[in-house]
């Protein structure tokens, strides 16, 4: 096992808040997040000014209109900001690395015109770790992906996931494939890499048969 390259102990412990729904960022890798709202930029602005680290959440809602009220789920994912440009007049894009899951302990006020929260990451140590091994039957698991992309329609680069190590094949599936946003909120919050391989096996396996009972209707 490989230490993950980044000093853990020096992770701010207040961390501002982007809610984004039906997305989730996880360790290692990349995520590019569009950016809309003043508020959200100006945020953004402020952490490239200091640690560059910007907290990513899901809105527990999946109503289009959330605000710095709405409810949102208490495990994220830090991510440090990689690229930040402006595709059109007024709209970015926002590209984040990540780098470890935390709780959120306590949200502070929204004074800044953001949301803030004091986290902790003691809950996820394996983040800690880059590209753990971990017991997997990649075997099986790959059938049931092919089962699960027939059913949803895409068409997959088998030589690059062949090329794929377990965890970042895992969690780069969590970012891309079109899971409901609880679903995605099931694998962020699995505390493991054989846990999140778990969930993911069954949710792959319950969508590749529903879609496969719809097709012989």
């Amino acid at each position: 096992m490989k230490k993950f390259p980044h000093d853990f102990e020096k992770l701010p412990t207040k961390l501002p808040l982007l809610a984004v729904q039906g997305a989730v960022l996880l360790p290692l890798l990349q995520l590019p997040i569009p950016i809309h709202e003043l508020s959200h930029l100006e945020m953004i602005f402020e952490m490239l000014r200091t640690h560059q680290i910007i907290g990513m959440v899901q809105p527990v809602s999946t109503d289009r209109l959330i605000d710095v009220a709405s409810p949102i789920f208490k495990t994220g994912c830090a991510g440090k900001i990689v690229d930040l440009h402006e595709v059109e007049e007024n709209q970015y894009l926002l590209t984040l690395k990540g780098i470890c899951r935390f709780k959120i302990i306590k949200e502070s006020n929204h004074e800044c015109g953001y949301r803030q929260a004091l986290v902790s990451y003691n809950d996820y140590p394996m983040d800690y770790v880059e590209d753990s091994d971990f017991a997997f039957d990649r075997v099986r698991f790959l059938k049931v992906l092919e089962q699960y992309f027939k059913v949803v329609d895409i068409s997959p680069n088998w030589e690059e996931i062949d090329k794929t190590s377990n965890q970042k094949l895992i969690s780069a599936l969590t970012i891309v494939c079109p899971l409901e946003a609880r679903e995605k909120q099931a694998l962020l919050e699995a505390s493991t890499p054989q846990e999140q391989s778990r969930v993911m096996m069954t949710l792959l396996e319950l969508a590749g048969r529903e879609g496969g009972s719809q097709t012989c209707h």
